[in-house]
Formats: C-alpha cells, structure tokens, sequence
C-alpha cells in the first residue's frame, strides 16, 4: 500500500479558506457599519462580501471618513480639545465617489476628501469591495476642479465627435482623470487601485458646494 504524504501547509490553508467562507456565512445580512474590515492602512479598508453599497457610502461619508480626518490629518491632541467641521459634498448614484469638505482651523488644514467605493485588490491579490480616502488641500482643490472644467470645455468637440473613443487625460500627483463622452460628458478616476466614475452632476455639485462652503 502506497502511503502519500499530506502537505501540512496545504491542509491549514484549506482550513482558513473554510474559516473565512464560515465567517461571510455569519455575516450575511449584517449592517455596514457592522462589517466594515480595516486593514490597517488608511488609504483602503475592505467591506464584507454581503455588505450593501449605499450602507457602506452612507458609513464612509458619515463616519469613516472623521476617522481619517482624525488620525492622518490631524493626528494627536494629547490633551488638547480641538474643534473641526466636515460637509457632505456629492456622491454618484452608485457610491463610486463621494466628496467631501472638511476645515480644521486649529491645525490650519482644509479642503477636499474624496472618499473611492468599489472594487480593488488586497495584500494577497483577492478582489474585493473597498473604500480608501485621498485628501486634497483647499487651494489645490479649486484648482484641479477648475481645471478639469477648463479641459472639459476645451475639449467639448472633441470628445463628443466620437462618444467612448476619444479622451483626455490629465492628472493631479497620485490621482489620474479620463475625461470621455459617453452619454454625456463623464471622468473616470484611476487612485491607488481604485477606478471609479465621477458623474457630471455630481462633480458640478462638488464644485459649486466646496466653493459656498469656504466663502
């Protein structure tokens, strides 16, 4: 009789993948702010399988995104009490992108957080849903909202000569804009693993409602 020999490595990550299939089981039907899996970074987090994308947006905008205000923007108060304010901006229907203004005048910071909700890829190279934030100073903000505007514009003929085909890439550091036509001008955000779509009603609001915020 032929004896095999069993791969220990093998037979403990079957008994993890059976762990975590049992895990998402438990968690079906849980709310989002109950399934929200931080994974230490700030930047991304990833979500249970189950969890509903509108609970998910409605947690990372209230709640999540004070929490990174908190502890990358403003870090440690020690034993001081420091006052700050945050706004809801806009949001697509889908949650791909919601913006967000935020002040702090004790620590002399302000501007726009764009929060991404979707798709992206962890540690292990599993695709799963995710949010991660990128902040971007006040005056930097007017001006990469005015200028993808102006491009817009600009390039207005362009892009809709022939919709889906042609398009206009611009970019801020990390973060990169397509703008395209599909139905109506449209920009699609590429950020660290993200690639969402920013609506043209939503990023008109964002701009027009950052703008009133900081008068």
């Amino acid at each position: 009789m032929i004896v095999k020999h069993i791969n220990p490595i093998i037979i403990m990550k079957k008994i993890i993948v059976v762990f975590a299939m049992l895990l998402g089981i438990e968690s079906f039907g849980q709310k989002a702010v109950d399934v929200l899996i931080p994974t230490g970074v700030a930047a991304l987090n990833f979500v249970a399988v189950q969890a509903e994308i509108k609970e998910v947006a409605k947690e990372v905008s209230q709640f999540r995104s004070k929490e990174f205000i908190m502890d990358y923007i403003i870090g440690s108060v020690n034993s001081k009490e420091v006052r700050f304010e945050t706004q809801s901006l806009a949001s697509d229907n889908e949650a791909g992108l919601i913006t967000l203004a935020f002040n702090c005048d004790e620590v002399d910071q302000r501007g726009l957080l764009l929060a991404f909700v979707g798709y992206n890829r962890d540690t292990n190279g599993v695709i799963g849903q995710a949010y991660g934030f990128r902040y971007i100073p006040l005056v930097d903000a007017k001006v990469l909202l005015a200028r993808i505007t102006d491009v817009k514009n600009t390039h207005k003929g362009y892009l809709s000569d022939t919709p889906d085909v042609n398009n206009v890439l611009i970019e801020y550091e990390d973060i990169k804009f397509i703008l395209y036509y599909d139905e109506g001008d449209k920009i699609r955000v590429f950020w660290n693993g993200f690639q969402v779509i920013w609506e043209r009603a939503a990023f008109d609001r964002t701009t027009r409602r950052l703008d009133k915020w900081f008068k």
